[in-house]
């Protein structure tokens, strides 16, 4: 029997909601963090690379400490957020289809590119077997670099997450966790970090006087702090998902 289009968005919800899960389990262990620090004798920070450089013996080095399980949930939250976008493109082959779906099912997937060009050249191949009307709607969405600027973001963190590295947070820090006698002290470098902090602004500068370098002497690519990304970034694609009902019917 085939599914109604309100079934079908539960299906793709389902990711959105374990994202919010994952959000709120994360918000709450990081506040229990937000003015925890750690004090290192004898190192400093070159201003110029941000890597630990010999000092006098005596001088201290304040650093925040932040738990390692909360860097790679992050990911996790992100991972969600765009498995749901995929979960939507299948949805929305099968509707085009009568519930068969595509000939080459490992190709569906919501297509977001790095331009108008790549986007062009690679979205028939990703959308194959959905009706015209949702093909429109997608295209609307302008799901590129350029175009859209949260499903693009979506779309490179989770790549950088599972590809690259852990998230970085734009500021020196002592990264904690149980398995992890000592810490892992982590030397942000110029221009490397994905997120600026992890809390907002107005939190970020209660922080500074807790701390000897503060976020904003820090030069990064990405404005946007940790925690109030995760939560625009979770809010859009709950919103955006729930935009394409009426191409799931």
């Amino acid at each position: 029997m085939p599914l109604d289009a309100l079934s079908r968005l539960c299906l793709i919800r389902v990711k959105v909601e374990r994202a919010k899960k994952l959000l709120g389990d994360l918000e709450r262990e990081l506040t229990r963090y937000r003015s925890s620090t750690f004090t290192v004798i004898g190192t400093g920070v070159s201003p110029h690379t941000r890597k630990p450089i010999p000092t006098a013996p005596g001088t201290f080095h304040t650093l925040p400490q932040v738990p390692f399980d909360a860097i790679a949930a992050s990911g996790d939250i992100i991972q969600n957020l765009r498995s749901s976008l995929d979960h939507l493109a299948y949805q929305l082959v099968l509707v085009g289809t009568n519930d068969v779906g595509s000939s080459h099912p490992r190709r569906i997937q919501f297509p977001i590119a790095e331009s108008f060009a790549a986007y062009e050249i690679r979205k028939a191949r990703q959308i194959e077997g959905m009706r015209d009307d949702a093909k429109h709607a997608i295209d609307a969405a302008k799901p590129y670099k350029g175009g859209n600027g949260a499903l693009w973001s979506i779309h490179q963190l989770n790549n950088i997450d599972k590809h690259r590295s852990l998230f970085t947070v734009g500021q020196d820090h002592l990264f904690v966790a149980d398995w992890l006698p000592g810490g892992y002290p982590y030397w942000c470098k110029v221009g490397e970090s994905d997120f600026a902090g992890v809390f907002d602004d107005k939190a970020e500068k209660e922080l500074q006087s807790e701390i000897d370098k503060a976020v904003s002497n820090v030069e990064i690519t990405q404005d946007d702090a940790l925690l109030p990304t995760l939560h625009r970034l979770l809010n859009f694609t709950d919103g955006f998902v729930k935009g394409f009902l009426p191409f799931l019917e």
